[in-house]
């Protein structure tokens, strides 16, 4: 229960306007909201090129602070060995449909018919540089642009030499991101095409001093072969960055968002500082300013423990045999792979604090509401994945009643039972080429890319194709050679049982 003097209003209110939805986005990041992870220093470090993160993990969110100038001043106050002071950034591609640095899904589309996918990335390279370094390059159109690298290669790698010399000599860095590569093709064989000439040109880049690429991909992207067919690709694939979240990460997030959000974050920090000993110092950048949390408080899982004893239930029960409060959260919303997204967590921190001032307990998170909460992320978890993996639901809604732990073969044949397999297949077929969703900035249109699985499947046992599939984007666990698990993250919104487990949503 929260103590004596307790800021309960200001903490009740701050999480209640943690945000509702959390859709991809270009737009810089709000300074209060940029919680500079240590874990995540690699991914943010210039020199690193390759960043895989499942869906929720940051991957937007820091191709768009890395394209802030106050975003990068503020994490370069915090990690200043990254010299993110001395760092020009530009977007390479993003989900935006009028973002002049590059073309839109549709512009790459008509020029991936005609040219090379290492030319088009070389043109959207060179034709941002060019306009900013003072370079001329006569190239009205994205066509122009391209033809001119695909005619005059010659010409191009020295125009990128001249440019990286001059930053070097200046002691500058620009960096090149990109972002959202799977929604840059209509289909695998577009996208593959695309991701395999981008990463060519990232190892090229890597010869220039001056000019540097980073790219954002998700797993599945990252774990296909095809896409590093080319030589010395290994350079690359094995110098990737994971994005992860530990437990005290996740912690942190929700302590830096109480500290800065609001006008309870004062008082929050003055609690902290009389019944905590924690001292803040501000951090400011552009007129902007930031309180980051002290170091202790984003790693002393003690520490951590006690700041939430002071607003939720110590236990997820009467006693301890129900587990810890601090552990039980972020082990409920974990997928089979043990990672948390923090949009998960966050999501299941506002609802529980909802649930429980609805059902008028004292703390500020009671352990009933974190119950309620889970299962309000497992639903936004599922819908997410529907969104990176149609095909999701069609997986999912034949196990509706199915208890787990259970038998590989007993999940196999519900899909076979009710055809999921054909059903893939059919909703394929029938979003081959999806109506415009819209005429926004933000590329929203959706294609149906059937699972990677399928492709490379027996035509006999393609459901064990689809258990691999479940296993390798973190919805399925094998517990051993014939017994597989669900976490409960995925769990309770499809309606599968487990017994003493949260209750699955009906």
């Amino acid at each position: 229960m929260a103590a004596d003097g307790f800021p309960t209003v200001q903490v009740r209110q701050s999480l209640d306007e943690l945000p509702e939805t959390m859709a991809v986005s270009t737009a810089e990041p709000n300074p209060s909201e940029l919680y500079v992870v240590l874990g995540h220093e690699r991914a943010l470090d210039p020199d690193s090129t390759l960043v895989v993160g499942d869906r929720g993990t940051g991957k937007s969110f820091w191709s768009a602070a890395l394209n802030s100038p106050v975003s990068r001043a503020l994490i370069h106050a915090q990690l200043p060995r990254l010299h993110l002071d001395r760092v020009q950034t530009s977007w390479g591609f993003s989900v935006s449909t009028r973002n002049e640095d590059h073309p839109s899904r549709r512009v790459l589309q008509h020029l991936q018919g005609r040219f090379a996918p290492e030319d088009i990335w070389r043109a959207v390279v060179l034709r941002q540089l060019a306009g900013r370094y003072g370079e001329e390059l006569r190239a009205d159109t994205w066509d122009d642009a391209v033809t001119f690298v695909a005619e005059n290669p010659e010409q191009e790698e020295r125009l990128l030499n001249r440019i990286s010399s001059r930053l070097a000599a200046e002691g500058k860095r620009h960096l090149v991101v990109f972002d959202a590569i799977d929604r840059a093709g209509s289909d695998w064989k577009m996208i593959r095409e695309l991701a395999r000439g981008l990463l060519q040109l990232c190892l090229d880049l890597k010869g220039l001093p001056g000019i540097q690429a980073k790219v954002f991909l998700r797993p599945d992207l990252w774990e296909d072969r095809t896409i590093w067919q080319f030589p010395d690709s290994s350079k690359l694939h094995h110098g990737r960055v994971v994005l992860e979240w530990r437990r005290t990460d996740l912690y942190g997030l929700l302590w830096h968002w109480l500290c800065n959000h609001g006008d309870g974050a004062k008082h929050y920090r003055s609690w902290l500082c009389s019944q905590h000993r924690l001292s803040f110092q501000t951090t400011e950048a552009h007129g902007e300013q930031v309180y980051p949390i002290p170091a202790k408080l984003r790693q002393d899982e003690d520490l951590q423990q006690a700041v939430l004893h002071d607003m939720a239930t110590r236990y997820m029960g009467t006693n301890r045999r129900r587990g810890r409060t601090y552990t039980w959260l972020p082990n409920h919303l974990a997928d089979a792979k043990g990672q948390v997204s923090p949009r998960s967590f966050l999501i299941a921190v506002r609802d529980a604090q909802r649930e429980t001032r609805a059902e008028g307990h004292a703390e500020v998170l009671h352990w009933e509401g974190i119950k309620r909460g889970v299962q309000s992320a497992s639903s936004v978890r599922v819908q997410e994945l529907r969104e990176d993996y149609p095909w999701i639901g069609t997986l999912l809604k034949p196990l509706n009643g199915q208890t787990v732990p259970c038998r590989g073969e007993e999940i196999e044949q519900r899909w076979q039972e009710a055809g999921t397999v054909q059903a893939i297949e059919r909703d394929r077929a029938e979003t081959l080429s999806p109506k415009p969703s819209g005429q926004g900035d933000i590329d929203d249109e959706r294609f149906y890319l059937p699972p990677h699985a399928l492709a490379f499947a027996s035509s006999q046992v393609p459901e064990k194709a689809l258990i691999q599939e479940l296993q390798r984007i973190g919805v399925i666990r094998r517990i051993d050679d014939e017994k597989v698990d669900i976490p409960d993250l995925f769990r309770v919104a499809a309606a599968i049982g487990r017994r003493g487990g949260v209750r699955p949503i009906r």
